[in-house]
């Protein structure tokens, strides 16, 4: 039997699960919701087009979390959009490194970028140092990418996924290396040093539509549209509750009790 003031929540749920799964299936039947263009990968086509023209590489991070952990669909959605700068890579001739801190993301991170110079029929761009392993110690991490970005000046640094405390250091050292920057994370502790150290930010839900927006799968633009469905639900609920409330009604607060 549920407890008291569960019954509400449980139903809210189902309703969030319902509106969820006829979008993706509303997807799948070919009625694929649109996103709004994203300034953020907008910008792509003019972050590569400048490494071409200094003649730099292009250095990519998902950070310090990986697939094992509460992150990782944030590493996935920071994965997908490395597949969309590989392919501009391989399509400009461009070098590319990948920083890799979890053992198991070298192959997968290999194969992304490899896939992205195949498509564009450069596979000859992937070199053994195009993924770097460098432990799964932050400060590991730390110390190689801001050596890597100091020494080489990459035109252009990504920095995409679940990222901690190591974006400080690294996309600090990016702006004193003069590197386009871009980064995104939906962990809103590291918000304010992303929006200040870089050109095109990411934040919050919008690392996830943008991997949408890239991948250009039916489902997971199904999700996305779900979800902000879902929000206005939500707020709506909570609009009714307010105007109810302050009528001195109290049916929406025995309704939350039940």
């Amino acid at each position: 039997m549920l407890v008291a003031g569960r019954r509400f929540e449980l139903i809210v749920l189902s309703l969030i699960c319902l509106l969820m799964y006829y979008f993706i299936e509303r997807a799948k039947r070919g009625l694929v919701p649109e996103i709004r263009p994203i300034p953020a990968l907008q910008a792509f086509d003019e972050a590569v087009g400048r490494a071409v023209e200094l003649g730099r590489p292009v250095h990519f991070s998902t950070g310090m979390s990986g697939l094992d952990n509460a992150f990782a669909p944030q590493t996935i959605a920071g994965l997908s959009i490395m597949k969309e700068v590989a392919s501009l890579c391989g399509e400009h001739e461009v070098p590319m490194r990948y920083t890799a801190t979890r053992s198991y993301m070298i192959p997968i991170a290999e194969d992304i970028i490899k896939t992205g110079y195949l498509s564009c029929g450069r596979p000859e761009l992937f070199t053994p140092d195009t993924v770097v392993y460098v432990g799964e110690s932050q400060p590991a991490f730390q110390a190689s990418v801001v050596s890597y970005l100091m020494e080489s000046k990459p035109a252009t640094n990504f920095m995409f996924g679940g990222i901690t405390a190591e974006a400080v250091q690294t996309l600090g050292a990016g702006a004193v290396a003069g590197s386009m920057q871009f980064a995104g994370t939906a962990r809103m502790f590291y918000f304010p040093f992303i929006l200040c150290l870089c050109d095109y930010s990411l934040i919050g839900e919008e690392l996830f539509a943008a991997a949408a927006a890239v991948s250009g799968e039916s489902a997971q633009l199904g999700v996305i549209k779900g979800q902000d469905v879902s929000k206005f639900v939500v707020l709506a609920l909570l609009i009714l509750g307010i105007i109810l409330g302050t009528m001195g009604n109290g049916l929406f607060a025995e309704l939350m009790a039940w």
